[in-house]
């Protein structure tokens, strides 16, 4: 049982670290209720009384991209080092360690989120967003290795075989029958082609906040597949799952892209990936045969949900279908090891993981794909 101090100190923690989120949202930052709860799982791993160890978990879960590190910086020492006038919270706080302290209020974060910050609400802060200044035009083409990708993709070969006048293997049986007539001397020959599988392609793509700096790239690669794969379906998930294929075949890319953004209500928000798996398995996949599906996930791995979940749902996943892909943009970094929880629990039912973050790592992604 904690004593009072620090029982005082872990709830004016509490507040100012939500007033902070609070003001990091006026800032035009995206924060979600669910980056809310990852800032104080954070905090109770770390020495709240350190102020570079606290301004590191809030910048880790409230900015994704340099540009934002850059801005909250400025926001973190105007809001606890401004002038007295402007500055209601002190950064640092004196007393002993309090690494762990925040635990009793980490418990009630549901509760007060709701109660106290109504502007956290995943509304408002997903209105107006315009995926049009994610796109980037002068990024390389990236067609030509789509279409490949999307060759080993759709046409994969089946262990069945059909009459093929160019065939590649001689099929005796028929041979020997075509050739009675001629007293059995094989005069035509009967050959066969393995037959092409008609594969469906669904992708399930990671839209939460942790993925933004990859939304250029993954923007594309969904466009250019959907377009290249008439047949294959999309779904991008943070801690909600919208379907997109219908949005991606037709229109131009701005008007598709300003779609996409007022439809998808949840982009840049939290991660729930066992959710997704579990609204894939329950929807799209039972649609379908499982040995012409493949199953694409785009996705770094990082969850705020139960690892449990994804285990299991990745179990039901992996029996409806072929092949399940798994693409980390974050894979092929050289400082990259698989650190996410939930990127462990679903590995083991991975068939192929693989990067993709640039022209170069696509077509390694085309190579291994070429192999199912």
């Amino acid at each position: 049982m904690q004593d009072p101090q620090t029982e005082q100190l872990g709830a004016q923690i509490f507040d100012r670290t939500l007033a902070l989120c609070q003001a990091a949202r006026t800032a035009r930052l995206r924060v979600t209720p669910s980056r809310v709860r990852d800032v104080f799982r954070a905090l109770t791993s770390v020495d709240v009384t350190d102020e570079e160890s606290y301004r590191l978990a809030l910048r880790l879960n409230l900015a994704a991209s340099r540009e934002e590190e850059q801005r909250f910086d400025q926001l973190f020492a105007s809001f606890f080092h401004g002038t007295e006038g402007d500055r209601p919270w002190h950064s640092r706080i004196r007393g002993e360690a309090m690494q762990g302290s925040l635990g009793h209020h980490y418990k009630m974060l549901d509760q007060d989120v709701t109660t106290a910050a109504e502007s956290f609400s995943p509304d408002a802060v997903t209105q107006g967003l315009d995926l049009t200044t994610r796109w980037n035009e002068d990024a390389p083409p990236l067609q030509e290795v789509i279409r490949e990708l999307a060759k080993h993709l759709a046409h994969r070969p089946s262990r069945r075989v059909v009459l093929a006048a160019r065939g590649s293997r001689i099929d005796l049986r028929r041979s020997m029958r075509r050739n009675a007539r001629h007293g059995m001397d094989l005069l035509e020959l009967s050959r066969v082609a393995r037959r092409t599988r008609k594969t469906r392609i669904v992708m399930l793509c990671d839209v939460s906040g942790s993925m933004d700096a990859f939304n250029p790239f993954l923007l594309r690669l969904m466009l250019g597949l959907q377009q290249a794969l008439p047949r294959s379906r999309t779904l991008v998930f943070s801690t909600h799952v919208t379907e997109i294929t219908a949005l991606l075949r037709r229109r131009s890319v701005e008007e598709t892209l300003r779609e996409v953004g007022d439809t998808v209500r949840h982009w840049s928000g939290g991660t729930n990936i066992g959710g997704a798996l579990a609204t894939l398995n329950r929807g799209v996949l039972r649609e379908g045969g499982a040995s012409s599906t493949v199953v694409m996930i785009i996705s770094d791995g990082y969850d705020n949900g139960e690892t449990a979940l994804i285990d299991e749902e990745m179990r039901a996943l992996r029996r409806r279908a072929s092949a399940v892909v798994w693409i980390n943009p974050m894979y092929g970094a050289s400082t990259f090891q698989v650190r996410a929880a939930g990127m462990k629990a679903a590995l083991p039912h991975v068939d192929h993981f693989l990067p993709a973050f640039d022209t170069r790592s696509l077509k390694v992604l085309v190579q291994a794909l070429g192999r199912l």
